[in-house]
């Protein structure tokens, strides 16, 4: 059965069929499992009410004639006790014995069976409850209590001596009762019944395989469908019966396996049926199904054969039903498709060569587009002028597929235009006039009326177009001489030229191509000139930057020789070495001596800076403490606030860790911190804080001084760049001078050890110069150099 509709048709046959079938099954199984159950359970609770009825007589028979004869025996010598005991053997064969007891418990005599050390425990368990202060108004005169020691069953009846006589009755007497019964047979509870005594306090000792076992209550689904696990773990239907006034109760169980036998053959004879039916169903159905989709299958392999390319389709009709007119209509429309398809390939034959045609325009117009794309891509990479033209004439060449391309650039003055590149490239010898293989004349003159010249002079593309005088049409070709100028805005700067020996010659969109490639090279060449400018001038910037820097070195060493003379000598002075000196000399060489420092500060500035950027400075790491820096640094502090009401505060830790520096070089930034705040701060603090933050310690030096505008932050840290605040006066009233380079120089400094310096500030409240570098995470004490 070929595709899908076959399968389709027979699963929805089988469902249809087997589901409604299976579920009525089930539902009449299930009906008849429920049924039998409740039979079977109607038929056990009837047994166990006659057996309980049975044993409730059987009991009261007992009860009143042992009652009978407690009250007639008064005689207590052995020999009446004898005869009494013979009269009530012979009337009751199941009472094997009887004890008399005392209010207390203790026997007084016994007969029968029941003599013994075990017979006086076994009274002594039977007393022991009904004999309590709790539970004497239980057991008033005549009446008998039924309990169990020893696989026996004991009656008591009270005396009026507050006596009590106790028989003994055999328990094989009452599982006598229990078992013979006719309504025992498997008619009634089946090969697996069994009947079963139930008592409240004990339990039976007969074992779990006699037919009559006594349980210590009633099995707790018993209130409901009666269906449970016995004590065996086997599945049971049960009924119950309990008998009043004796505390005991009759259970009757059948298993179910033997209740649900019928049933269990009734499902299987209905799997059975469903199975047959399934099968009968399957072969009517494919049989159906086969007549029905016959014909489809034949219908579908001709529209799979007219799919494949195969039109001529005819299918024979058998039928006047819904798949013979299928079948007409499908014939019709397989000749109206054969007729179509051969009009469609006439007019496709005919218009596939003007496609063709159109085809080659629509490639060669997308090969130039690309090709001017990667022109345009590779001409925006080239930065020198010379190679950018030579390139760009091989692309357009190579890409463009001309004969020829040539770029001339016109020369300043604009009277004479050159040819700067050619592809291929030109032969040695100058050629003043184009020949007929392609050549580009050299040079090009206003006025000489070539191609060259009148795309300069008309500031657009100038086409010369002419065919050669071949003989055969077909090696005929159009040489096309194309010359656009390359222009910039209003500004003619070149003219590029190809040319082509295409036998359609240059189309209308190749122009347009052309000229906008032209503008690109124009922008290109534009760039590549203004880049060699920067170049050149930045060359020679970088040239007068290391004369700078070689000056700068050679003056700091030129001038710091002398400067350290006039420094020493004037100190030895202000000693009083040389002599006793006026007060007006001891101010003119102090004057002296503190130019002399600030001057040499000035020169050493200029000297670190010229060997940063000579790449000559280098850093001595070596491990430090900041306090041992800073202790060495404050009497430098303290000579720049001598004079002012200005405290010095230090918070550095005890505990902070140690510095991997050049202390030196740290030093010479702590002091033009400081020196830095002495001069913008006329009273009040310059405090130097220190702490630690995972790898790095920060350092900040702040001041009450005038602050810094937010304007001026950028600019502080720039070499020989001052902020515009004014500049403060000197302890003298002299305006103090500065070039501009501590901040700067500091920064680097600490740049160079791998940390950052910024500043926070504010006008009129002071300004905070912070830093931070890393630590060296070791606890060993450090060389306070």
């Amino acid at each position: 059965m070929r595709g899908g509709l076959g399968r389709t048709l027979l699963t929805a046959f089988l469902l249809l069929t087997i589901l409604p079938l299976a579920l009525i099954g089930g539902y009449a199984a299930q009906n008849n499992r429920d049924s039998l159950q409740k039979e079977v359970k109607s038929k056990l609770q009837a047994v166990a009410t006659l057996k309980g009825e049975e044993l409730r007589q059987w009991l009261a028979y007992n009860h009143q004639q042992l009652l009978f004869s407690a009250l007639e025996e008064d005689d207590d010598s052995d020999t009446g006790r004898d005869v009494w005991w013979a009269t009530v053997s012979n009337q009751q064969p199941d009472v094997i014995g009887a004890v008399l007891v005392d209010s207390n418990g203790q026997p007084l005599w016994t007969v029968g069976r029941c003599q013994g050390a075990s017979s006086t425990t076994a009274v002594a368990s039977v007393l022991s409850p009904a004999l309590s202060s709790e539970r004497s108004q239980a057991f008033p005169q005549g009446q008998f209590i039924l309990s169990r020691t020893d696989s026996n069953l004991w009656l008591l009846v009270g005396k009026p001596e507050s006596q009590t006589l106790v028989f003994c009755l055999s328990g094989a007497g009452m599982a006598r009762l229990i078992q013979y019964d006719v309504l025992l047979d498997e008619a009634l509870i089946g090969k697996t019944g069994k009947v079963y005594l139930i008592f409240q306090s004990w339990v039976w000792p007969g074992g779990e395989d006699a037919t009559m076992l006594v349980k210590d209550s009633v099995p707790p689904r018993l209130a409901g469908d009666g269906v449970y696990v016995n004590h065996l773990g086997v599945p049971v239907v049960g009924a119950y019966y309990h008998v009043t006034d004796y505390g005991i109760g009759v259970l009757v169980e059948q298993a179910q396996s033997e209740t649900l036998e019928s049933t269990n053959r009734i499902a299987a004879t209905l799997i059975a049926l469903v199975l047959a039916v399934a099968l009968v169903t399957t072969l009517i159905s494919a049989f159906v199904i086969r007549q029905i989709t016959r014909p489809v299958i034949r219908l579908t392999e001709s529209a799979v054969a007219m799919a494949e390319g195969d039109l001529a389709q005819h299918l024979e009709v058998t039928s006047r039903d819904e798949i013979g007119i299928l079948t007409y209509v499908f014939n019709d429309m397989a000749a109206d498709l054969k007729s179509l398809y051969e009009e469609l390939e006439e007019k496709v034959a005919e218009r596939t060569k003007r496609l063709q045609q159109a085809n080659y325009q629509i490639q060669r117009r997308a090969l130039h587009l690309q090709a001017s794309q990667d022109v345009g891509q590779a001409i925006t990479s080239v930065r020198d002028p010379v190679l950018l033209l030579n390139q760009v004439a091989d692309l357009l060449r190579e890409c463009f597929v001309y004969a020829s391309v040539a770029i001339y650039i016109v020369e300043p003055g604009g009277g004479e235009i050159r040819l700067r590149a050619s592809s291929p490239a030109m032969r040695n010898e100058a050629v003043t006039d184009a020949t007929d293989q392609g050549g580009w004349s050299e040079r090009v003159y206003a006025g000489d009326g070539s191609i060259i010249e009148r795309a300069v002079r008309k500031r657009k593309p100038q086409v010369d177009q002419h065919q050669t005088d071949d003989a055969v049409e077909w090696y005929r070709r159009t040489l096309s001489r194309v010359a656009i100028p390359l222009r910039m805005e209003e500004r003619i700067s070149g003219v590029l030229a190809v040319l082509s020996t295409e036998r359609e010659g240059i189309q209308e969109d190749e122009l347009e191509i052309l000229e906008l490639l032209a503008g690109q090279v124009a922008i290109a060449l534009e760039n590549a000139r203004a880049y060699e400018r920067e170049r050149l001038a930045a060359q020679r910037l970088e040239e007068a930057e290391v004369f700078k820097g070689r000056f700068l070195a050679n003056m700091s060493h030129a001038l710091r020789e002398p400067l350290n003379t006039i420094i020493g000598f004037s100190r030895l002075m202000i000693k009083g070495i040389d002599g006793a000196l006026t007060p007006q000399q001891t101010q003119d060489l102090e004057r002296i001596y503190d130019d002399g420092q600030r001057l040499l500060f000035l020169i050493n500035d200029i000297l670190a800076i010229s060997q940063i950027q000579a790449g000559m400075m280098e850093l001595r790491l070596q491990e430090v403490t900041l306090q041992g820096i800073v202790d060495g640094m404050m009497p430098t502090a303290s000579a720049l606030v001598r004079g002012k009401d200005i405290d010095l505060v230090q918070d550095i830790p005890q505990d902070l860790p140690v510095l991997n520096a050049d202390p030196a070089r740290l030093r010479h930034v702590l002091v033009h911190l400081f020196n830095n705040a002495a001069k913008f701060t006329e009273r009040g603090t310059i405090a130097i804080k220190a702490w630690c933050n995972e790898d790095l310690v920060y350092v900040s030096v702040s001041d009450t001084g005038v602050g810094i505008p937010p304007e001026d932050f950028e600019r502080l840290f720039v070499r020989f760049e001052k902020g515009v605040a004014l500049t403060p006066l000197d302890k003298e009233g002299r305006w103090q001078a500065g070039l501009g380079l501590g901040l700067a120089l500091s920064k680097e400094f600490i740049e160079m050890h791998g940390g950052q310096m910024w500043v926070t500030s504010e006008v009129g409240k002071g300004s905070t110069f912070t830093f931070c570098i890393p630590c060296c995470h070791s606890n060993t004490p450090a060389s306070e150099g």
